[in-house]
C-alpha cells in the first residue's frame, strides 16, 4: 500500500527506525526523517510503499525521483521476523510499478552484495544489473545497480 495518511506515515517512521537499527553499522544513515518530513517528502514524483500483515505494517519501500529519466530506491526493509514470505518482492514490483506509470526509464539503487546479500539477490532476480555510481554514497564498497524500463 502506498502511504498517503499521517497514520501511515508514522507507520513508516517506526519502520524506517527499525530498518536503521537493523543495518550493519557501517552501512547506517545516521537518522531517520519526522513523520511530517516524510509525508512532504513522498509525494507526487517519489512515493514510500509499506507491506502488511493482518494490517500491520511489516515492511517498506521508497522511491525518489533524481531527474526526468531515473529514479533510485531507498530504504527497502522488512521486519525480521516477516522474512522469507515475499514481503520485499512485493514491495520492490509496487516501486517498480510507480517508476514505469511516472515514465522513469530507469531504477538506480545501492546496496552492499557483501553485507547485504538477500537484498543483493532479490535485485538480480528482478532484472536489476550492477552499474556505475549514480550519485556519492556515504559507506564504503557500494554495489550500485540499475534497471531499465525502456530502451
Amino acid at each position: 500500500m502506498r502511504a498517503h495518511a499521517p497514520a501511515a506515515f508514522e507507520s513508516l517512521h517506526e519502520l524506517l527506525v527499525a530498518y536503521e537499527a537493523d543495518l550493519p553499522a557501517e552501512l547506517r544513515h545516521g537518522s531517520v526523517p519526522e513523520t511530517e518530513a516524510l509525508a512532504a517528502e513522498y509525494a507526487d514524483t517519489d512515493a514510500a510503499f509499506m507491506a502488511l500483515h493482518g494490517g500491520e505494517p511489516i515492511g517498506c519501500v521508497a522511491i525518489k525521483r533524481l531527474d526526468e529519466e531515473r529514479a533510485v530506491i531507498l530504504r527497502l526493509f522488512v521486519t525480521p521476523q516477516h522474512r522469507g514470505v515475499g514481503a520485499a518482492r512485493r514491495l520492490m514490483l509496487a516501486a517498480i510499478e510507480f517508476a514505469k506509470e511516472n515514465r522513469y526509464r530507469r531504477i538506480v539503487l545501492d546496496t552492499h552484495k557483501g553485507q547485504l546479500p538477500a537484498a543483493y539477490a532479490l535485485y538480480r532476480a528482478l532484472g536489476f544489473l550492477d552499474c556505475r555510481p549514480y550519485g556519492s554514497i556515504s559507506y564504503a564498497c557500494p554495489t550500485f545497480m540499475e534497471l531499465v524500463l525502456e530502451a
